[in-house]
């Protein structure tokens, strides 16, 4: 006799994947808060930042900016929950085997793994996490299916499974919830406190330096960035004499200090992803000599704890100034500024810049890193920059009456040479006064005394010169693959 599968058998099955999936995809998550262990998720999220084009990866991050990831992994988990429901229907509408758990874990462990290959987290690692949550998925939807005579026990297995995925289908939405809700709120405000005449808020009048507590912060992760235990950190320098630095060592040698600005080259026209800081560290040259190098050395790697990879190159890396940092402003780096080390240098853009460092390594061919394989700039020289702080957008002033217009201005190694506002749509232009209270390759604070002289809107623009003397571009360009371009440009209406 043929055994025909209903339509509600099959419809069962594909709830006994969906309840299923959902508790392992949600199991994982939990294993990454426990014990950092990799997800599939965010490997297809990687996988995703890989094989899209470049330029469409940069339009939607320019506009998703800090939610951009978590919609990435979010996509991800639903659309692994939404295979398991497929998985389902198709395994209950096959006759039940010993062999049929193992099948289902061999064919989707075999559709995913390829992911392993294209994520960031270690490629063995990520294989043995898929492996093993295929498996269990597998078990899991066994238990739910079980035979095909219905028994008191299988119902009661079936139970259990559902269970479980309503219980991990409901921890899963609450955990990334959590990651829009921490992304939404991760982001520093680009507004000062209020209009008055001093500079402050973000950043200090006095020092020009963004108070520690509102610097920016970009990363891949999201917000899973790595929990690193000082004294079991070692930071490796590959070279003719290689060795392994620990935490305090590191520290010990850190006599040197230094203001620096960072910035995102995703950071949009008057973006907030720039902030200035006093980094503290040791030169990254001298790290290189102790470890010694090949004449034929033309970059270094660095390799993180979260896989990302950069590189620069051997000029850059011997340069006096640029540090491995180990503090900001006096304190030991926080976890997203990548405790216990990072490195710092100036002129080039965050990417650069990498955090949670692991391994330095000199290299005699040409490396690209993880934002360089996806089409970004591999030099990431800082473009010129210039943002109006005060007043805000659509703000309302008074004619006739003061207003203090104040911002910052950052050119990279160029240095700043001059601020000029425009308060009628660019038709005319006006120097401000620049504060010189940090290096030149650091940013520049600028204020201007305006006084409306008649009611209505206007339209105010800003624009830096480098110290070439070069106009910064006001041609409007998203920022992949070379950092955003444009003048920033604010309503105020004054009545």
């Amino acid at each position: 006799m043929t055994d025909v599968r209903q339509p509600r058998m099959t419809r069962q099955g594909a709830l006994a994947g969906l309840a299923a999936a959902a508790a392992v995809v949600a199991t994982g998550f939990a294993l990454r808060l426990l014990a950092g262990l990799p997800t599939l998720p965010d490997a297809a999220a990687d996988a995703f930042t890989l094989v899209v084009p470049g330029a469409i990866f940069g339009f939607l991050l320019d506009r998703l900016q800090s939610l951009g990831r978590p919609l990435l992994v979010t996509g991800s988990a639903l659309a692994l929950v939404a295979g398991g429901a497929l998985a389902g229907a198709l395994a209950d509408a096959r006759p039940a085997t010993r062999r049929r758990p193992l099948v289902v874990a061999a064919a989707l462990s075999l559709l995913t793994l390829p992911l392993a290959g294209l994520a960031t987290a270690s490629g063995s690692a990520i294989a043995l996490v898929t492996v093993a949550q295929w498996s269990a998925f597998a078990i899991l939807l066994e238990l739910a299916l079980g035979h095909r005579v219905e028994t008191a026990t299988s119902a009661m297995r079936r139970r259990v499974v559902y269970a479980a995925g309503v219980f991990g289908g409901a921890w899963l939405l609450t955990y990334l919830g959590g990651r829009f809700v921490s992304a939404a709120n991760a982001g520093p405000s680009r507004w000062l406190v209020s209009p008055g005449t001093t500079l402050a808020g973000t950043y200090d009048a006095g020092t020009g330096l963004t108070n520690t507590k509102d610097f920016y912060v970009v990363s891949k992760n999201d917000i899973d960035d790595p929990v690193i235990a000082a004294a079991d950190w070692r930071l490796q320098v590959q070279g003719l004499r290689p060795f392994a630095i620990g935490y305090d060592e590191l520290r010990g040698l850190a006599a040197a200090a230094r203001p620096r600005t960072l910035a995102c080259i995703s950071n949009p026209i008057g973006g907030e992803y720039i902030s200035t800081g006093v980094f503290g560290g040791v030169p990254l040259a001298d790290l290189l000599m102790r470890a010694g190098l090949d004449a034929d050395t033309s970059e270094v790697r660095f390799t993180c704890a979260d896989g990302y990879t950069e590189s620069l190159p051997l000029a850059a890396a011997l340069d006096p100034t640029t540090l491995v940092a180990v503090t900001l402003d006096g304190q030991p780096l926080a976890r997203q500024h990548g405790f216990p080390a990072r490195l710092v240098l100036a002129g080039r853009y965050g990417m650069k810049q990498p955090k949670w460092l692991t391994a330095i390594r000199p290299v005699t061919e040409p490396y690209d890193g993880y934002w360089e394989v996806r089409g970004w700039n591999k030099d990431a020289f800082v473009r010129t920059f210039s943002r109006m702080d005060r007043p805000t957008e659509g703000e309302t002033v008074g004619a006739g009456v003061l207003v203090d217009v104040g911002g910052v201005a950052y050119a990279g190694s160029r240095g700043v040479k001059g601020v000029q506002l425009s308060f009628d749509g660019g038709a005319s232009w006006q120097d401000a006064r620049v504060a010189r209270v940090l290096p030149n390759d650091a940013w520049a604070p600028f204020r201007f005394a305006w006084t409306p002289p008649a009611a209505g809107t206007y339209d105010v623009r800003v624009r830096a010169i480098d110290g070439d003397g070069a106009v910064q571009d006001p041609t409007e360009r998203d920022s992949f693959p070379d950092g955003a371009t444009g003048l920033h440009r604010i309503s105020v209406v004054v009545r």
